[in-house]
């Protein structure tokens, strides 16, 4: 049977200061009675003893007041101590005429808040008992009432103590709960403020990235440090289907695109498609859902949705069976939106650039770019002392196709030549439309020999080729071809373009179509 009222947290007031001030109170009346009151009935030597007991056990209760030592235990040895004092006092003091038994009703307080209840009730009980015992030899008919009404309000006050405190305890236990409960919910809503915070502060930094990879990377960054993913993907729709572009488990990220099976993952289309989230609860209960980690046992997809059209799908997974709930739902839509909005942002940035860089007709780069890839091309090939190429296209006799067939022709042929070249070169290599008919390729790390068999492969690819042109039927064309190479040819931009077209024009001077 436990002895003591669990109060390891307790919203009552402490009242070890005021239980120590009532004993020394309790004290001074003592020894009042002692040196100055009527009691020449017990011998001065009984009066020291109490005394000087009562001192030691008060100081006893100071003393745990004062320290780290566990307060409950002077509380026992002070209920023991008045269990034999009371009596003592009573005796000493008149027996039934004594006041000294209003000291139970100290007794009595510190039972009730110290000890469970049957101990506190054993206590009061025993005290009763003690008191009875002195005063029973007294016992009259005139005086018994008394002595009843005595006990009886000792016992009234303790049900009424114990009862107070009793209900009290309770309503504590709950405003405690509700404490426990509400200290809880602000940490966890200061928590989610922080990552909110960190949300938006990370969403603003989407905005302003304009390339894929890039964003790719900030939003694995957000799903793994932000949000604490160990296991999630980050998917793209592309022309051909669904793309991992980042794969993660166990905090492992795996950055290679590799093609996401939507027979297995047939969710992932879904989502996709509908552009709404799906959350998992158990994804050993799915035929659709195939996990990214083997320990997986709930997941959620959300998709990148902006202007209604889904971009890709951000997903996250959990060890533990419904882990996900509406929240973290939400949470992960700011991400995916915001990442969806930038996704759009960079492809349009890109369709931006291309047009000022690109020739529209052709898409060929334009004039402008292609001097500048050139300057760039140059520098690179002197500083490290490799070669450079440079080839230059036109067609023969254009104009005057022109002026037979319709601009519109004219038109069909500069698209048809375009593909031919880019078929024939390299993807680090620099197609550009020069001006005109004329186009021009920058070939890096490309000695003079190479460049003229790259000319060489052009000009009979164009040759071979037939033209088909809208009511007039297959055209052939032909081109003349001029290189030039750095540094043999020149050691500047303008001298490697000038060698180049005079080598175009003399090609065309000897006879066109070389």
């Amino acid at each position: 049977m436990d002895l003591y009222i669990d109060r390891k947290r307790t919203l009552l007031p402490r009242i070890d200061a005021i239980y120590v001030l009532a004993r020394l109170m309790l004290l001074v009346v003592i020894g009042w009675y002692a040196f100055f009151g009527p009691g020449e009935s017990a011998p001065r030597i009984y009066w020291t003893v109490i005394l000087g007991t009562f001192l030691l056990q008060s100081g006893y209760v100071l003393l745990s007041t004062r320290t780290k030592l566990d307060i409950r235990p002077a509380y026992v040895v002070s209920l023991v101590y008045d269990l034999a004092l009371v009596p003592v006092l009573v005796y000493y003091t008149g027996g039934v005429d004594s006041s000294f038994y209003l000291v139970l009703c100290l007794t009595v307080s510190i039972a009730a808040y110290v000890l469970t209840f049957p101990v506190a009730s054993a206590t009061v009980i025993l005290a009763s008992v003690g008191y009875l015992a002195v005063v029973f030899p007294q016992l009259t008919a005139d005086n018994y009432f008394n002595v009843i009404v005595r006990l009886g309000f000792i016992w009234i006050y303790y049900l009424v103590i114990s009862y107070a405190l009793d209900y009290f305890r309770r309503s504590e236990s709950r405003m405690l709960k509700l404490f426990n409960t509400l200290n809880m919910r602000t940490s966890e809503l200061e928590k989610s403020q922080a990552q909110l915070e960190h949300i938006y502060e990370n969403s603003r930094v989407l905005a302003s990235i304009l390339d894929t990879e890039g964003l790719v990377l900030a939003v694995d960054r957000i799903m793994g440090r932000v949000f604490g993913y160990g296991d999630y993907a980050i998917i793209l729709i592309t022309k051909g289907g669904y793309q991992y572009r980042v794969r993660c488990v166990d905090g492992v990220a795996n950055y290679t695109p590799e093609d996401v099976d939507v027979c297995q993952m047939e969710i992932i289309r879904r989502v996709g498609n509908i552009g709404e989230p799906v959350r998992i609860p158990d994804t050993r209960k799915r035929r659709d859902y195939v996990a990214l980690g083997g320990q997986s046992r709930s997941a959620m997809a959300v998709p990148m949705v902006a202007r209604g059209r889904a971009s890709g799908v951000l997903l996250a997974e959990s060890a533990e069976r419904d882990h996900f709930n509406e929240r973290d739902i939400q949470l992960l839509s700011i991400v995916a939106r915001s990442a969806a909005m930038a996704l759009e942002n960079a492809a349009l940035h890109k369709r931006t650039e291309e047009l000022t860089i690109m020739d529209e007709l052709t898409r060929a780069f334009n004039y402008r770019h292609f001097v500048k890839k050139l300057d760039e091309e140059k520098k690179r090939a002197a500083r490290y002392k490799m070669p450079l190429s440079i080839i230059m296209v036109d067609i023969d006799h254009f104009k005057r196709f022109n002026d037979t067939n319709g601009h519109e022709a004219g038109n069909v042929v500069l698209r048809e030549l375009a593909k031919i070249i880019k078929g024939c070169i390299r993807d680090v290599d620099i197609f550009a439309r020069y001006g005109g008919e004329e186009f021009v390729i920058v070939l890096p790390q490309t000695d003079l020999r190479a460049a003229r068999v790259i000319g060489e492969r052009i000009r009979e690819q164009v040759e071979a080729h037939k033209v088909h042109l809208p009511e007039l039927g297959p055209r052939t064309i032909t081109v003349s071809v001029g290189v030039s190479s750095y540094p043999e040819n020149g050691r500047s931009e303008d001298e490697l373009v000038d060698a180049a077209d005079k080598a175009l024009y003399q090609a065309k001077g000897d006879g066109r179509n070389m």
